[in-house]
């Protein structure tokens, strides 16, 4: 069990240092997400924030480095639509390849394993804490990946309705592209991706490249829609507005329904924790006002497993709830 415990704790170990690069966005192998694509993030803030007595030769560095980076960018056309673990990492901005994702979700399951072990629980309780490792880092990736959905989602609506005004005055799709980011705060995520696009076209990239990239890492279902109508309306012609004024009424429909759902469903939710807690308030009365018969039942053999039947029990069914009541993005 020692044995166990050691390699437990290593395996731990390891899971810290990826959490580490997730925090502090260390690239390792490479990562996951476009190289090309941070630079250029990076090179615009150098650029934005460059003082007035060197700003031309951090700008013409900042050129040199942006143009490598946007030759060697490359943008594959989306075929496979399954959310795949390395969608995910690339969703969720985490630069570490998926070996090191299931060496933490190992990692975390021996640990607990082997603290449930030494507790005194039985083998079969133990075992049923195995899955506490992929349930940790997969709600932890679904986290990072939803919170960079929300970021895009706030701004996104307005974005395009702005959009739709400056189209329809008559100006180009991409001056005004540029003129509605423009018109968001500083930080925001859409401003982020519509930077990152325009500067890709001046520096040589090729259009139906530069305007796929748009928000290809970011989980978003309107994204895709975005990019098609644009891309449609520079070869074809048409009129753009109306169609990206379609698609706000769609995202505005989309975030009302949302936020309906999440309100019913976070009632439900409630219900049961509270169920929950006033089960764990009469086990805590009955342990003050009667603690021997609380010692009794644990002491004895069987008594003890009733226990871990009763508490596996009780996660499962908050487990199952909350999967029954996960919302889609």
């Amino acid at each position: 069990m020692d044995i166990l415990l050691i390699v437990a704790l290593v395996i731990f170990l390891v899971m810290a240092g990826a959490l580490i690069v997730i925090i502090f966005d260390i690239p390792v192998f490479g990562g996951l997400s476009p190289g090309a694509r941070s630079s250029m993030k990076s090179m615009l803030a150098s650029q934005h924030g460059a003082s007035s007595h060197d700003s031309r030769n951090v700008a013409g560095t900042a050129k040199k480095k942006l143009f490598d980076s946007a030759k060697e960018s490359k943008v594959e056309i989306k075929i496979d639509s399954r959310l795949t673990l390395e969608k995910k990492l690339k969703y969720a901005q985490w630069k570490i390849p998926a070996p090191m994702f299931y060496l933490s979700v190992v990692g975390i399951s021996l640990l607990v394993f082997s603290i449930i072990l030494k507790m005194g629980f039985s083998v079969f309780f133990a075992l049923a804490t195995i899955g506490a490792g992929p349930l940790f880092m997969f709600w932890l990736l679904n986290l990072f990946v939803e919170r960079r959905f929300k970021a895009f989602d706030q701004d996104y609506p307005s974005f395009l309705l702005s959009l739709v005004g400056l189209l329809k005055t008559g100006m180009d799709p991409m001056t005004a592209l540029e003129a509605a980011a423009q018109g968001l705060e500083e930080g925001s995520l859409v401003k982020q991706e519509v930077e990152v696009m325009l500067e890709r076209l001046r520096f040589g990239v090729s259009e139906d490249k530069s305007i796929g990239s748009f928000g290809e890492d970011i989980f978003h279902p309107e994204i895709e829609l975005f990019v098609q109508a644009l891309l449609l309306s520079r070869r074809v012609g048409g009129t753009l507005s109306d169609t990206l004024e379609r698609l706000a009424k769609q995202v505005r429909k989309r975030q009302y329904f949302r936020s309906s759902a999440k309100a019913a469903v976070g009632m439900q939710r409630g219900s049961i924790l509270f169920i929950v807690f006033i089960l764990i308030g009469m086990m805590a009365y009955i342990a003050f006002t009667l603690p021997d018969t609380i010692s009794a039942a644990v002491n004895d053999s069987m008594g003890w497993m009733l226990w871990q039947i009763g508490i596996t029990a009780i996660l499962l069914g908050i487990f199952l709830v909350r999967q029954v009541t996960k919302l889609k993005l």
